[in-house]
């Protein structure tokens, strides 16, 4: 990925919209993400997965 893909930024809805995650990644995305803000992908990735492996209580 160049240096330029990894520093845009997408909306919440951009992100729901891709075909670049399943739909139970972008069930998870739709909890974890703010309507207001803007991600890399990057980001967005790294949060899923910190998310993913939680330990359940």
């Amino acid at each position: 990925m160049s240096n330029k893909e990894d520093s845009m930024r997408y909306t919440k809805e951009q992100f729901l919209a891709s075909k670049q995650f399943t739909l139970a990644q972008k069930d998870v995305l739709n909890a974890l993400l703010s309507d207001e803000e803007t991600y890399t992908t990057e980001q967005v990735k790294s949060l899923a997965t910190e998310f993913l492996q939680k330990e359940v209580c």
